[in-house]
């Protein structure tokens, strides 16, 4: 009978909720470490993309495979993004604890400086770890794509910052999502960041295979 084949909307919409769970606990596993969290985003976005897009593929042999793959060249650009956000989560602090107040107006400008790097911070990460897990390409032109797809497509890189960090704000309204946290934190809103890069990749390959695909093999996204 049809309601309990596989097939059924209900076993797929449960056969995916396992799926971004076992993504979850893969990614945090991998992450712990915090020096192999760059290579750990990275395999995440992998499974999370190809399965937003619909490209089948086994979760835990994919996300291995890209780990190893691509861990110097995640971790390359994962330790400067560490330090540039533990400086600001350094600052943010401080200013939360009232110790930049006797600076005065430049309290708010400095306020206003954190806010801004942590955004682009943040969006730029999420193309990075992402155009590393799909394309066959080099640090330098992935950095470069990251910046111009992150301004080319704003709108979504707003909407996608929102959608990735949105279990950090849940945690700060109540300790009662720390639960989600380790269920879904990561692989959840990703899944939907996936969505949102899927498109634009899918977009700028039907694009680029209009064009005309490059003779060196790599994709320029």
């Amino acid at each position: 009978m049809y309601i309990f084949s596989m097939n059924n909307p209900f076993f797929r919409f449960v056969g995916k909720v396992v799926d971004l769970v076992c993504v979850n606990i893969l990614t945090l596993l991998c992450a712990i470490p915090v020096v192999t969290a760059g290579a750990s985003f990275t395999a995440m976005y992998r499974v999370l993309i190809r399965m937003a897009v619909h490209e089948g593929g086994t979760i835990t042999r994919d996300f291995f495979k890209e780990f190893k793959n691509n861990f110097k060249k995640a971790t390359a650009v994962w330790m400067p993004l560490l330090v540039i956000l533990t400086i600001l989560l350094s600052n943010a602090w401080l200013m939360r604890q009232g110790v930049l107040e006797k600076f005065g107006s430049l309290y708010v400008l400095v306020g206003i400086s954190i806010g801004l790097i942590a955004i682009f911070t943040l969006i730029f990460m999420q193309y990075y770890f992402s155009i590393l897990s799909r394309y066959q390409t080099n640090i330098k032109n992935a950095v470069k794509n990251s910046l111009l797809l992150m301004f080319a497509y704003f709108p979504k890189s707003i909407c996608m910052l929102i959608i990735g960090f949105s279990p950090i704000a849940l945690m700060m309204i109540s300790d009662y999502f720390v639960w989600f946290w380790f269920l879904y934190g990561f692989s959840f809103p990703g899944y939907f960041t996936a969505m949102l890069m899927g498109n634009i990749f899918l977009s700028l390959e039907e694009k680029e295979g209009k064009a005309g695909a490059g003779s060196d093999g790599q994709s320029t996204v």
